[in-house]
């Protein structure tokens, strides 16, 4: 099964295809600097970046460098305090 992995970062923002059942990636990752401020908007705003670079419309995993609670952001370790409390699974959406 193939992914657009995507990892959220304080510097970079990276993405690529993923084969989950290999965990391999399929294409070179592409990473974006870390907006400053790095608000959910900036960074929404990278994600939807690296998804239309691969053209992507499948599944999409994201990893967050934070504590996530049924998909609100708790905690924004090296990001905009704004994260915190947001409903992030709805802004990725």
């Amino acid at each position: 099964m193939a992914v657009l992995g995507i990892d959220i970062g304080g510097t970079g923002i990276k993405g690529a295809p993923v084969d989950t059942d290999k965990g391999e990636l399929l294409e070179e990752r592409l990473r974006v600097l870390t907006p400053n401020p790095s608000t959910p908007e900036a960074v929404a705003d990278c994600v939807r970046q690296i998804v239309k670079h691969f053209g992507w419309k499948g599944e999409i995993g994201v990893g967050y460098p934070g504590v996530i609670k049924r998909g609100h952001t708790m905690t924004a370790a090296n990001l905009d305090k704004g994260w915190i409390g947001l409903d992030a699974k709805t802004l990725l959406e």
